[in-house]
């Protein structure tokens, strides 16, 4: 160790950050000449090719190998499914930011999963305002849908649950804790 610190930013010791001590000894040394935390100090293995393109495609192969729940059709009959579906889908946005970095990508791929009247609400935005923001832009869209499908009065909503919220004698108390 010649005081410079490794690539990609690891701590010039050569040792984790804070106190790992050894259990960390047992992870594999790393080509090239980093050191052997290289992979755990920066948590994404470092950069094999110099050519910012190649790396791009390999971090776009590696998020295709990623397999992660597709969302369950929303069908706009069930209101409380919005927030269910919504969230299934900014799961996958957050699991496979490169393939998701544009808001247009992120409306085009949860429009894919709408069918019945969501599917139909949003052919209409298609045909009579192909410009509209909601069509492009993630938040205006998840807004828009909101509006129309989402639960109207989520304190009402929330009253009705826990109304309806009773604990049967095959169950725990831990199923019901939140």
């Amino acid at each position: 160790n010649n005081g410079r610190p490794p690539p990609g930013g690891g701590p010039s010791n050569g040792r984790p950050p804070g106190r790992w001590g050894s259990a960390m000894d047992a992870f594999p040394l790393q080509r090239g000449g980093g050191n052997h935390y290289y992979y755990y100090y920066n948590a994404t293995p470092p950069l094999r090719n110099p050519n910012l393109q190649d790396n791009i495609c390999d971090a776009l192969m590696r998020e295709g190998k990623l397999d992660i729940q597709k969302p369950e059709p929303f069908y706009g009959h069930n209101l409380c499914k919005w927030r269910t579906f919504l969230t299934q889908c900014l799961t996958m946005f957050q699991a496979k930011p490169l393939t998701f970095q544009l808001e247009s990508s992120c409306v085009a791929f949860t429009t894919s999963y709408l069918q019945g009247i969501a599917f139909d609400h949003y052919t209409a935005l298609l045909r009579f305002n192909p410009n509209s923001l909601v069509l492009s832009n993630w938040q205006a869209f998840a807004q828009e849908f909101l509006s129309k499908f989402g639960v109207f009065d989520t304190v009402a909503e929330a009253e009705k649950n826990l109304f309806n919220l009773w604990m049967r004698n095959d169950k725990q108390f831990t199923t019901f804790i939140i």
